[in-house]
């Protein structure tokens, strides 16, 4: 009776522990799109209780073909089944972003100690690697990443409150003291990064920006052995950088030594899952408290979905946000609690006018992009046969009365508009280029000269309230727009199109050519900002050593042995064909439309010395989805997939974060021109093969 006992006590205690479930399992690296809550292990099963992320409305979808890994010796165990959703279908989230379900897996050897999730043909960042059965909690992994020395924002909240007195001035900063040429050193420690990823990280970059001119700079970093990289950046201006591959923007400012700490894995919405600071300078304090302290000014969420939500209800919809966008701007202008919330922190003047700003600029960008995104509709675009797309305006669309929508918000123009921190807030490149290239200097600011845009004299023009001039904004418009200028007449030298003497002789002859010149002398004059001035005589002499062979600097001159290398990877097997190379990526509906556009010409050369060579980012876009919807679109050409790390050595290369791009190589492989303008010159490629 005694044996009988024990057996069955033996067997309850087995079937006990087989079905005890570990809650908050340990795992290395959780991808953002899923997260584990609890594994229970029975005979027939290994069990996954998980989570699904996305932004709400969007959606998730779960490979009928995933498996569970054995990270020591690569066995495979199935996915039987899946409860609450169904596998290979989209998976809506709801509006609070998550989804709960079960997935069932065929149970694990009892050899398994670490396995991985794998879902096949999806990126590695996408997978789930170091699960293991037991439980941690997620306070001491953060505690661990963080370390010693890093404040959070919690911590630097408690510190006595500095210049309790402050007011919001940009005037303090008319005349640009802050922006120094000086370099800084940033440091990236990587936590939670799994030995597969480290060919994904190998190579990472920082992307920064000079606004007078818009010249971006991308310089690369080699992960160490420790997970660390470092940086040497030479700025212009404090700004935020962009780190890539984690995405992240880093408030950097001349002479830092700024350390973060992160994670390779994200949120749902594609942010490092926590991060800390640590300086030498205010910029730890100035990036732990602005996101937080943004949060607390603007208690709301105006991201894309508020934006979409707007212009699906037309008209009216978009007026309204429009209104309340620009009510909360002067709010925060106005508010003496808000302001007050700003003077209680222990950043300087400086970091209260920099968060000021940002938050400001927030609104504003946000009020650009919705009448950006409600002006697409003024065209109805349809996809033809080959795939191709063309735009016919909507004759029943109703336009914006700009005027209206503007003018409450030029009473305080000196703050929102002559504010030279514009170029180091947290929004960086996305307010200016929304503002410069938006109504205000667009719609509106081309009718006060109207004589210079061929326009009737009998238009009418806007009240001097409008006029930028004077204004910070209204220099970088003149700046970045000379700077433009310079860049299309490099551009036309380097594919032949123009000499130094036919240039002076546009430039002297040419009624429109002569008209631009004019603007930009009379602009210079009107600047208010010389340091900005300075940046467009810069670009007008940099053009004419350009055009006059005095500054033929090969660029791969600068390129570093293991870029060098990359490049004669690429192109060496193609020497002796002009090449046009060209940046993609499958998620990138522009790039795609490019690649349509270039197909009839890519046959039209095939029997030309000239070669297509389109490369692509294989951690980004799968190969087997990239070929299929290639041959789907009967697209030829030479399709060159490269690594994580290869890209961001490529992106370096040739100073690009946003795609698509190209470059026109000689039948040497020595670089042409740097930035190939496809819209313009795509039915020019027979003329180039005479020319090189």
């Amino acid at each position: 009776m005694k044996r009988i006992l024990l057996f069955l006590f033996v067997v309850f205690s087995l079937s006990t522990v087989a079905k005890q479930k570990i809650k908050n399992p340990e795992v290395e690296y959780t991808p953002a799109w899923i997260e584990i809550q609890a594994i229970e292990q029975t005979k027939d099963a290994t069990i996954l209780h998980c989570t699904l992320h996305n932004l709400p409305n969007y959606g998730v979808r779960i490979n009928a073909k995933t498996v569970l890994q054995d990270a020591q010796s690569n066995k495979s165990f199935k996915l039987l089944r899946i409860d609450s959703v169904k596998t290979n279908e989209l998976i809506l989230m709801p509006q609070s972003g998550s989804k709960s379900c079960v997935l069932y897996f065929e149970p694990l050897s009892k050899s398994v100690k670490l396995f991985n999730m794998i879902e096949p043909g999806t990126p590695p960042y996408e997978q789930t690697y170091g699960i293991q059965l037991k439980s941690t909690t997620k306070k001491q992994s953060n505690k661990t990443l963080i370390g010693n020395q890093a404040k959070t924002a919690d911590d630097y909240l408690k510190l006595p409150s500095k210049n309790s007195d402050w007011t919001f001035d940009p005037s303090r900063y008319k005349d640009l003291d802050f922006c120094k040429s000086q370099s800084a050193t940033l440091r990236i420690h990587i936590a939670h990064l799994p030995n597969v990823l480290r060919k994904d990280f190998g190579v990472m970059s920082a992307k920064f920006q000079n606004e007078f001119n818009t010249k971006e700079n991308v310089i690369p970093g080699e992960l160490n052995k420790d997970n660390s990289v470092e940086f040497q950046i030479p700025l212009n201006a404090p700004q935020f950088v962009l780190i890539m591959p984690i995405m992240e923007y880093v408030y950097v400012q001349g002479g830092d030594t700024l350390d973060l700490y992160t994670t390779a894995e994200r949120s749902s919405n594609q942010q490092v899952r926590y991060k800390s600071f640590c300086s030498n300078s205010e910029s730890a304090m100035i990036n732990t408290l602005i996101p937080v302290l943004m949060k607390k000014l603007i208690n709301k969420e105006y991201d894309y979905h508020f934006i979409e939500g707007a212009v699906k209800q037309g008209k009216g919809g978009v007026e309204k946000a429009l209104k309340d966008l620009s009510d909360k701007t002067i709010e925060l202008i106005e508010s003496d609690k808000m302001h007050q919330i700003i003077r209680d922190t222990p950043l300087s003047i400086y970091g209260k006018d920099l968060l000021m700003t940002s938050t400001l600029c927030q609104y504003l960008t946000t009020m650009e992009n919705m009448m950006m995104n409600y002006d697409g509709n003024r065209y109805i675009v349809k996809t033809k046969a080959d795939g191709s797309t063309e735009g016919k305006q909507d004759s029943t669309f109703i336009p914006l009365d700009y005027e209206s929508i503007y003018r409450p918000l030029l009473k305080y123009k000196s703050l929102l508009y002559d504010n030279p921190l514009v170029i180091s807030e947290s929004q960086q490149w996305t307010f200016l280029n929304r503002t410069l290239c938006g109504p205000l200097f667009i719609e509106i600011g081309i009718r006060f000269h109207p004589e210079q845009y061929n326009l009737s004299k009998d238009i009418k023009k806007p009240s001097e309230e409008f006029n930028m001039k004077g204004t910070f904004m209204n220099d970088l418009f003149i700046s970045q727009t000379a700077a433009n200028r310079y860049e299309y007449w490099i551009n036309n030298y380097e594919l032949e199109k123009c000499n130094s003497t036919l240039l002076l002789a546009e430039e002297i002859n040419s009624a429109r050519v002569s008209t631009e010149e004019m603007n930009t002398t009379n602009g210079l004059i009107e600047m208010h900002y010389p340091k900005v001035a300075y940046s467009v005589m810069d670009g007008y002499r940099n053009m004419v050593k350009t055009t006059e062979g005095n500054n033929t600097k090969d660029i791969t001159e600068t390129w570093t042995p293991a870029q060098k290398a990359l490049w004669d990877k690429l192109t060496s097997q193609y020497h002796g064909n002009l090449m046009l190379i060209d940046f993609w990526g499958m998620s990138c509906g522009g790039c795609r439309q490019v690649m349509l556009n270039y197909r009839k010409y890519v046959e039209e050369l095939k029997n030309e010395k000239f070669k297509f060579l389109f490369i692509c980012n294989e951690g980004d876009t799968p190969r087997d989805k990239a070929e299929k919807w290639m041959s789907e679109s009967k697209l030829n050409g030479e399709h060159i997939y490269v690594t994580p790390s290869e890209w961001a050595l490529l992106q370096a290369m040739f100073n690009f974060t946003v795609i698509p791009r190209a470059a026109l190589i000689g039948r040497d492989g020595k670089i042409i021109q740097y930035t190939f303008d496809a819209y313009f010159n795509a039915d020019k490629l027979k003329d180039l093969l005479n020319k090189f």
